[in-house]
């Protein structure tokens, strides 16, 4: 249990109250009520005979990790991620059906994609989400279907989630204190998170716990999340943060991956874990403690040079760079007729054109004030 010694002890189901978000239980004022989009043409059958080659960059980089987000809403306004009155939501038209979404995760995991990790916004707030993942958990490929979310509605899809092959989830969570949580995510539901991170846990399932570290705000908590790692068999991951708030202002403070590892070691003896080489994460255990540590540094962008990922946001985009433009729309193209072969096409002349790096796709996208990361997908 999260409780355990070396944990958080918090008074669970405090936070009880029914949003409009489909239970996600933090009273969040729903501008509409959400039903699934069912625009667009019919999923044509799956092209025949043998599958098509694997995804592959200009620089040999084999491409088989697609993150899916499925809707540009969420239930949080996190002060990193977008302004206090969060983006502004797409048009229903503009984002894609599960239907189409059906349709694009086939063709990617017939070019080789082997996991797909469904973002949002915050997924579990688009109705009809589970029993999607659980259709493409079930390709004939077997794909790895993963997804991340804020543990809002969690506990309550924990259920069917397992029983459909779902075995890992990443959840954030940015402060074990219920006050500096609403601090940073405006909203209240601070236990509702907690009781999930005790169902997943319980339930026996692989668990990420990210944590963005926000100096002045959050950092001092790092040895707080390290010691959760004590008794309990999960990985706990520090997370470098974007230079700017979600309302595209500077930061006032940031904190790099390397700043972080140092603040780590000063505290814990690390023992690196061998990965494979396209982890974004620097894992590490700490001697007679269950889970894991780690740090990502995505925006010092250490990892660019075996990067397998790509993104399609809800409303059809392909980026194949959290930095860079979308390199295809692949939603307007569906709606348009194409066909699945011409769909591949358009995949891979996007990939073609990959830039090496971060730093590069960043240069060449000349941005106009800031996306959130609900808006590109998370």
């Amino acid at each position: 249990m999260f409780s355990q010694p070396g944990c958080l002890n918090p008074s669970l189901g405090m936070d009880t109250a029914k949003g409009r978000y489909d239970r996600a239980g933090n009273g969040a004022t729903r501008s509409r009520i959400w039903k699934e989009n069912r625009l667009g043409n019919p999923s044509p059958p799956m092209m025949p005979g043998p599958a098509p080659a694997s995804l592959v960059d200009p620089q040999g980089r084999t491409l088989d990790y697609l993150r899916l987000s499925v809707t540009d809403r969420c239930n949080l306004r996190c002060r990193y991620c977008m302004p206090t009155a969060g983006p502004t939501p797409a048009a229903r038209h503009e984002i894609m059906s599960l239907e189409e979404m059906e349709r694009l995760a086939n063709l990617f995991v017939r070019c080789g994609v082997r996991k797909i990790r469904i973002t949002g916004g915050e997924p579990l707030v688009r109705r009809g989400v589970v029993p999607f993942m659980i259709r493409l958990a079930g390709l004939p490929a077997r794909p790895e279907v993963l997804v991340t979310t804020n543990g809002l509605a969690l506990v309550e899809h924990l259920d069917e989630l397992a029983r459909g092959g779902i075995r890992r989830i990443n959840l954030s969570l940015d402060s074990l204190d219920a006050t500096t949580w609403s601090r940073i995510t405006r909203r209240q539901g601070h236990g509702r998170v907690v009781q999930a991170i005790d169902a997943v846990v319980t339930a026996g399932l692989g668990l990420k716990i990210n944590m963005v570290v926000l100096p002045g705000i959050n950092d001092h908590e790092i040895p707080d999340f390290v010691a959760l790692t004590r008794s309990l068999p999960v990985t706990v991951r520090f997370i470098e943060p974007m230079p700017f708030a979600g309302d595209g202002k500077r930061l006032a403070k940031i904190i790099s991956g390397e700043e972080i590892l140092g603040r780590l070691r000063g505290r814990f003896e690390l023992l690196p874990v061998v990965q494979d080489k396209a982890a974004v994460d620097r894992l590490f255990t700490v001697p007679g403690y269950r889970g894991r540590v780690g740090v990502i540094s995505g925006h010092s962008r250490t990892f660019c040079a075996a990067c397998s990922r790509l993104r399609i946001d809800s409303r059809g985009r392909l980026r194949t760079c959290l930095y860079g433009a979308p390199g295809a729309n692949l939603l307007e193209l569906m709606r348009g007729g194409g066909t699945n072969e011409q769909l591949v096409a358009t995949m891979r002349a996007a990939i073609g054109a990959r830039f090496a790096d971060g730093q590069a796709a960043e240069r060449a996208h000349q941005l106009v004030g800031r996306e959130s990361m609900a808006d590109i997908g998370g």
